[in-house]
Order: structure tokens, then sequence, then C-alpha cells
């Protein structure tokens, strides 16, 4: 069975994707079903014969590689590694608190009961994990973090396909991350909060569901706090705060306003400009969560800006102007270095997302800029005089006319001298810039876009790997969650 690759590891903690990203190499083909067979299996002929009927029963070609997974037959891995040493079996473990979290919230039946318990479900993956150690020393065997493939995939999928004999190159790794990424699942969202966010493909998960008394069972199990150490899994939680006190401890350099202005980008340091696009101050916390962002700037002392909607805007309805006079105020109280642009959004209203595309035909803009203007206009007459603006997208993407992607618009902008951040200075900044990047938190997932390296941006050392004149933009929408609390993170984009 030289052409067999068996994928394991703990139930819940990413089997399924594993074997399809090995499988969409061109040259594997996927044994279907999982086959928890290692068990029961007395001889290694018996297991040759198993595999190589399944093989023909499924209309596969014997003579290219075949990859099948089952997360059952982790306990019995040693077994079948020194029964078959020509064969290669690849074993994924994940964050146990995590797998814990996908028990408890999936929706099949054998995820319930004892499964759904912190003791039964560690019991479980234990023995899986148990199987792993006694075959960790064999040369046919090779284990996988489930959060090094979600934030360093290329890097994770080079390793697999070295030790599986597989060619590869950078373009067919790319074409099997693009087929197997999480970014339809994790989608962008005309609103979304954190509690909306869906649980596949992000990692972190245990942050935000884990009881306070799992959080001290884990703490107390010397087995699985020995796990955690060993494999880097650390109670460190993805807040605002913690990702801004890394990239200051790593030495960033946070643009100013003047300094975005001026396309001005310090070519010893990383650059991170810090953006909050206010797109909601309906909920109870949103104040709250807003000013608490400026906080945890103002220990570090650096600026940021703040992207305020339309006052009238639907996402405001709950407030009046007064009430946006007053945060605006406190917002720059609390922070010094904070600056207030507008998020623009003149199309909503006239252009509605389930409109056409309306292409290069002429379209009346009239009412779409004496809104625009108006905008410009309300916030002026409380001293708030806009130099910048954001591109509010409501769901209608590339369609035109829409906020971002319509000259017209940013001309009009212009003549307000009012700069869109997303036509106007991105490009000639980016084009200074030795690299971009970007994290957001559209859809209430944290987000890593085009970053070259999979270090947890918790990490000062993500910040400080990365090159000199690189430009970070990190987005936020604290008006639409509590801030401080802890999010997930998504798998890492890479361009």
């Amino acid at each position: 069975m030289k052409n067999m690759i068996f994928v394991t590891g703990f139930a819940r903690g990413g089997t399924s994707w594993l074997r399809d990203c090995i499988g969409s190499h061109s040259d594997v083909q996927i044994l279907p079903r999982e086959r928890a067979v290692f068990r029961d299996m007395v001889s290694a002929e018996e297991m040759r014969q198993y595999f190589n009927d399944a093989i023909i029963e499924a209309d596969l070609d014997p003579d290219r590689p075949v990859v099948n997974k089952a997360p059952a037959n982790a306990p019995y891995i040693a077994k079948a590694a020194l029964a078959c040493p020509e064969s290669k079996f690849i074993f994924i473990i994940r964050d146990p608190r995590d797998v814990l979290i996908s028990h408890q919230r999936g929706e099949q039946r054998w995820m319930g009961g004892r499964n759904s318990t912190v003791g039964g479900c560690m019991d479980k993956t234990q023995s899986y994990f148990e199987g792993w150690l006694e075959a960790e020393k064999l040369p046919n065997v090779l284990l996988v973090r489930y959060e090094d493939l979600h934030q360093n995939f290329f890097d994770t999928m080079k390793s697999i396909f070295e030790f599986t004999n597989l060619t590869f190159d950078n373009e067919s790794i790319k074409k099997i991350y693009v087929e197997n990424n999480f970014r339809k699942v994790t989608a962008r969202k005309n609103k979304e909060k954190r509690s909306d966010a869906k649980r596949k493909g992000v990692i972190g998960d245990w942050a935000i569901h884990l009881k306070d008394k799992d959080r001290e069972w884990f703490r107390e199990n010397s087995y699985w706090s020995e796990f955690m150490a060993r494999f880097g899994y650390d109670w460190s939680e993805l807040t605002y705060p913690a990702v801004l006190d890394a990239m200051h401890t790593a030495n960033c350099h946070f643009l100013s306003e003047d300094e975005l202005l001026d396309r001005h980008v310090d070519p010893d340091h990383v650059n991170v400009i810090l953006f909050h696009d206010i797109d909601d101050l309906n909920s109870s916390y949103s104040f709250k969560s807003i000013l608490d962002t400026a906080r945890a700037e103002a220990v570090l002392g650096v600026p940021a800006i703040y992207n305020f909607l339309p006052m009238d805007d639907i996402r405001y309805r709950k407030t009046n102007q007064d009430s946006i006079e007053k945060l605006i105020g406190e917002i720059q109280e609390i922070n010094t270095n904070a600056k207030i642009a507008l998020h623009f959004n003149a199309s909503e209203k006239f252009f509605p997302a389930k409109d056409p595309d309306y292409g290069d035909d002429d379209v009346d803009f009239t009412e779409a800029f004496a809104y625009l203007n108006s905008q410009i206009d309300d916030y002026k007459k409380v001293g708030i005089r806009f130099r910048t603006a954001t591109a509010h997208g409501y769901g209608r993407g590339k369609k035109r006319p829409n906020n971002r992607d319509t000259p017209e618009y940013t001309e009009k902008l212009l003549e307000r001298d009012v700069q869109l951040f997303d036509t106007v200075i991105r490009p000639e900044l980016y084009k200074k810039a030795t690299h971009h990047c970007a994290i957001t938190d559209v859809g209430g997932i944290i987000q890593p876009r085009g970053m070259l390296q999979g270090t947890s941006i918790l990490d000062k050392k993500c910040y400080e790997d990365m090159s000199a004149g690189s430009v970070l933009r990190f987005l936020t929408h604290p008006g639409n969650y509590e801030s401080n609390n802890a999010a997930v993170l998504a798998m890492r984009h890479f361009r």
C-alpha cells in the first residue's frame, strides 16, 4: 500500500478538512467513507487486502495516491503504521478546548451525551492522542496542528507533501488553498455580531463559549495542561487591546491622519493604520464599546481614525445628533490622537444592494450628490470637518454605482476637500509600501489578510518579522460588539 495516505486524529479536529486538502492535489484520489478498521485488523496482509479491495470497489486507480480519513483509527495508528511501513499516516491535533466547544455546539447526534461533557469528550480525545504517543517516533507518521494548517497553510502543506512524496510548487498549493479555505463560510455580511459568527473554520471559539467550570477543569487537569504547554496552546484571548499591544511592543509605527494625507510611509518600521468603521449605534453596548476602544489606544498613545456614517443612517436610528456629537467629543477627549472621518454612504438610499449593475450606463446622481453634501454639512454644523473618508459596503459588492467603485463620488468628495481612502489614498500609499496587508473584523471574526507568515497576531514576533516599510491596515467595527470581549480567528487569507 505504498500509495495509501491515512488521515486520523482528534474528532472535530480537522480530519475532514485535511483529507480534502490532500485530496485536492492533482495526483491524489479520495477513498470515500470513513474506514475505521485499524482496531480489527489482525495482520498486515488483511489490512492491505481490505484497502486494495476498497480502492477497486470505489473505481479508483491503484497506481495513484489515495487518501482516506477516519478519526476512530487514532488509537491504533501505531499498529497500522508498523504493519504497513510503506504507507503514510498523518495525525492532526487541535486545541482541546476548541474540540470540546465543537462537540458541545455541534448538531450531530454522536456529539451529544457524554461526548458533550468535558470529562467524556476529553477522555475520548485522550485515548486518540495516546495512539499518536505510541507512534510518534515512527518514520511514516506525521503530526500536524490544526492551527498551523489554519494560519500557516502554505508551509504546512509543503511539509505534508514532502512527507507523502507528492510533487508541488507554490501555484499548486495556492490552488489547493483557494479550493479549501473557509472564506465562504465566514463571508462578509451587511452587519453581523460576533454571536452570529459561524463556528466552522475559526479558532479560539473556547474563549467565547467555554464555561467557567470547564475552564477550571482544564487548568486543574495535569494531562491536558501538559499537552497544551507542549503544543503551544495558552490562555491568551484574542481581543483588540491584546492585538494592539503586540503591535506596539513590536515598535510598529501608527500612521496619523496627517501622514495618510501626506502618503507618508516610515521606511524603518511596520506602519499600522487603525480604522474603526462605526457601523452600529443601536445596540446597548455600542457607545461603551467604542469608548473602550479609544481607551485602549490612549494607554499606548497611538493615533486612530473613527469613521462615522451619516447622522440619519438607519444604523443610528436609536440615537440622535446630540448623542453622536457627545460620543465624538468623548472619543477625542479620551484619545487625543483620534481623528473623526466620514464612513461614506451616499449610494445605499438610491441604489440598493438588490439593484442591478448599471455599469457604464448614464446614471442620475442628483439625489445621491445632494445626500453626499448633506452628510458632510450635518457634521460640519457641529464642528466636525472631514478630511478623509472610507467607503461603506452594504452588500452591493462591485455592482455600480457603489460607494467605493464610482469615480463620480470620489470626485465629489474631493470637491469638498475629502479624500476617499479606498480610491485616492490607499493606491498611492501602497505603492510606497514594501508590502501591504490587513487585519479585519468584518462579520465579527478577526481575519488576517495578505500576511506572509503564520505567527499568531497576538505575538509581537508576527510584526517584528514583517519587512520594514510594510503597511498594515487594522480595521474594526467596535459599535457592532463589545470590543474588550474575545473574538475568534478566521483562516489566514493569502494573496
